[in-house]
């Protein structure tokens, strides 16, 4: 596993925490370091296989 690797999985898992206690994407992609949310959501969704919003939605059901 690379650096870029490694620190875009302890990126997502920190991400998980947050938007699984309610965090909006602009606010966890922020707060996980991403540049902008569309760029969050593009490395979220390749790694965990479905979007922010929609993983959210699921965690608070």
């Amino acid at each position: 596993m690379t650096f870029y690797e490694w620190r875009t999985q302890l990126r997502l898992c920190n991400a998980l925490v947050l938007l699984a206690e309610g965090h909006d994407t602009l606010h966890t992609a922020n707060a996980c370091g991403w540049a902008n949310p569309s760029s969050f959501t593009a490395a979220f969704s390749a790694v965990i296989g479905t979007t922010p919003g929609r993983y959210r939605t699921r965690s608070s059901g």
